[in-house]
């Protein structure tokens, strides 16, 4: 079994909660722009929300490798993840649902009686937003009708988090480097494989097949490969990683996908761990999570009640500010109650 030597690293300072700030705006930014569909804002549709979802995936393996590292048993770590993840997802789920019937071309009656209501709450509970994105009647002339379309990428977190005892289990067996670059070497396949045959086919199916959860493994992989590496005393030269991020935004993309892992690992692992300290709101809480989950269905209600054909700045503004005080909400009503408890039945064991 590898050991790895323990050396001085101290994991809370670090750049990892601004780091996810920045990314969770990110998504927030581009959602504004390609959704209202307004000209005077398609500047923000050129902020790349997939590098910023592929840089929370890089960021995820870091992180979620290490709880399960600091983990006393499997069932410790599962309980962690679920409480972290679970609660404000359900919350947002389930109040999207319910709130938006005020909203519905429909009555309120048949708004809950809809299958399509039933349909969207049970699906998306269970992680499967793909199978429902809709609510009955709900932004049905919006540019898309989905509520809450930021919801895909948690069932991609959750095979993850399902996959990490396995990973660490084969990293004490062999060391970190040969299941890593296994897995990465996997997904960059699937990557390949129905990304040629959507090229041969023309099929958009095969391409989304390509961004799914296998394709997506090689993030995750890169920030599990960050997480040991950097126990052992490796760094990442700055020269690389903007070396990454050259690559990653002038090589053909159908080229470039095969380096992406690489370049985003690179990235991630020169700003949250060897840039110097940014400013951070930890101290206030973890945005980040809640930003992320919030902001779609704010987005659509807002373009739903018309909000930036009166102005788009001021529309805007208040979707930001809208953002805000759900994050708020959920972190200090949802989220951190839900941490304090796990603290204090850790405490109590």
């Amino acid at each position: 079994m590898t050991r790895y030597r323990t050396i001085s690293i101290d994991h809370r300072a670090n750049n990892f909660d601004a780091l996810r700030l920045i990314l969770a705006a990110m998504v927030v930014v581009h959602h504004l722009g390609i959704l209202s569909q307004e000209a005077s804002i398609g500047w923000m549709t050129h902020i790349s929300a997939s590098f910023a979802v592929e840089a929370f995936f890089v960021v995820s393996g870091y992180l979620v490798t290490m709880s399960f590292e600091n983990s006393t048993s499997i069932q410790s770590y599962a309980i962690k993840r679920l409480r972290r993840i679970y609660p404000a997802y359900f919350v947002v789920v389930v109040l999207a649902a319910v709130t938006l019937s005020m909203f519905s071309t429909l009555s309120m009656g048949d708004y809950f009686r809809s299958r399509e209501f039933w349909r969207y709450l049970g699906f998306n509970l269970i992680f499967s937003n793909f199978a429902a994105p809709s609510l009955p009647g709900v932004f049905v002339s919006n540019f898309t009708p989905a509520v809450n379309g930021s919801l895909w990428t948690i069932k991609i977190e959750i095979v993850f988090y399902c996959l990490v005892p396995i990973l660490v289990w084969a990293v004490r067996k062999v060391g970190y480097r040969i299941p890593l670059l296994l897995l990465i070497g996997a997904s960059l396949a699937w990557r390949w494989g129905f990304t040629a045959l959507a090229a041969t086919s023309h099929s958009k199916f095969y391409g989304d097949l390509s961004r799914q959860l296998p394709g997506q493994m090689a993030f995750f992989a890169g920030g599990a490969w960050t997480y040991y590496r950097s126990r052992t005393g490796g760094g990442m030269p700055f020269l690389l990683a903007v070396l990454g991020l050259v690559a990653y935004v002038s090589i053909d993309a159908q080229v470039g996908q095969f380096f992406q892992p690489l370049d985003v690992t690179a990235i991630v692992y020169w700003v949250a761990l060897e840039c110097p300290k940014l400013p951070s709101l930890a101290r206030h809480g973890d945005f980040s999570y809640g930003t992320y989950l919030c902001h779609f269905p704010v987005i659509q209600l807002a373009i739903w009640l018309g909000m930036f054909h009166l102005s788009t700045t001021l529309a805007v503004v208040a979707v930001i500010a809208a953002v805000a005080v759900c994050t708020a909400c959920s972190w200090h009503f949802v989220e951190k109650p839900m941490l304090l408890f796990r603290a204090k039945a850790a405490a109590s064991s």
